[in-house]
């Protein structure tokens, strides 16, 4: 996966790994993150972050709805350095959700993924990755 680095437009190699249960519950009073990602222990979370660095630079958390054959995206996030105009990486949401397309082609599912955005990120869904 390659990430933008905004001052630079530089592409820098990225990684993305799913995290132990353990290391999801310490996530929980992360300055890095507004959302509280200890509460998705139930499901499988995955961070991306730069080749040969330990820091995250964004989260999913996925949901194998194998009887629908879809992958759910419960919870996506980019970490708060990584939000807005003043951003240090472009793509993260766009590499999780290629990750979660990826990962529904590999179990058969024709890459179908769904996820239910907040009412205000639902156009910025629609456009920017072609949800509908």
């Amino acid at each position: 996966m390659k990430l933008v680095r905004v001052t630079t437009g530089e592409k820098v190699e990225a990684t993305i790994e799913r995290l132990r249960v353990q290391e999801v519950h310490r996530l929980k009073g992360s300055k890095k993150f507004l959302f509280d990602w200890s509460i998705e222990t139930q499901n499988e979370v995955y961070q991306i972050s730069l080749v040969g660095e330990q820091d995250i630079l964004g989260l999913i958390s996925l949901i194998d709805v194998s009887e629908e054959l879809r992958v759910h995206i419960n919870l996506i996030e980019s970490s708060k350095v990584n939000q807005g105009k003043t951003k240090q990486y472009d793509h993260i949401p766009g590499c999780l959700i290629a990750f979660a397309c990826q990962m529904a082609f590999e179990k058969g599912y024709d890459g179908f993924v769904s996820l239910i955005p907040k009412t205000q990120l639902i156009d910025y869904y629609r456009n920017k990755f072609g949800f509908f």
